[in-house]
């Protein structure tokens, strides 16, 4: 019992030193502790960062092979439609979605194939091919459009 008893005291002697230990350890006003989080809060950062730009220039890939996607389309049209290859590309490379979407789009409701074809004939003597492009993009849309209609 004895044994027992001086076992039990020491443990309750160890126990209020090793809580003091493990509480400076755990302290969040501790200089180290303090130091750590700054670190890791630092780190995160860093990751968070390195993240979004990563992302950034994945969004940037994928809109350059988007935009040279959509061209190659729009060269396409433009061969389909009687154009040289070498003056399809040209039209075709002309076209900035950017500047498309802050640019007058002309209604072409109400306007018949030939009315669309002399915009688009007009549009390309003059050598507006950003808008000979928004026009022949908007003209196809408006088709699709009207054939989803239909087909209902």
């Amino acid at each position: 019992m004895n044994r027992s008893f001086l076992f039990v005291m020491a443990l309750a002697g160890l126990a209020p030193a090793a809580f003091a230990q493990t509480a400076a350890r755990l302290d969040p006003g501790s200089d180290q502790q303090v130091a750590r989080n700054q670190e890791m809060m630092n780190r995160q950062a860093q990751d968070a960062m390195h993240d979004m730009v990563l992302g950034e220039r994945q969004s940037g890939l994928d809109a350059l092979a988007n935009l040279a996607k959509l061209r190659t389309k729009l060269a396409e049209a433009w061969r389909a439609m009687g154009m040289s290859p070498q003056d399809a590309t040209r039209v075709a490379e002309a076209y900035d979605p950017e500047l498309a979407a802050t640019m007058h789009h002309a209604s072409l409701h109400g306007k018949s194939d030939e009315e669309i074809a002399r915009l688009l004939q007009s549009a390309i003597e003059q050598k507006h091919y950003l808008n000979a492009n928004q026009l022949l993009i908007d003209y196809q849309r408006d088709k699709l459009g009207m054939g989803a209609v239909a087909a209902h």
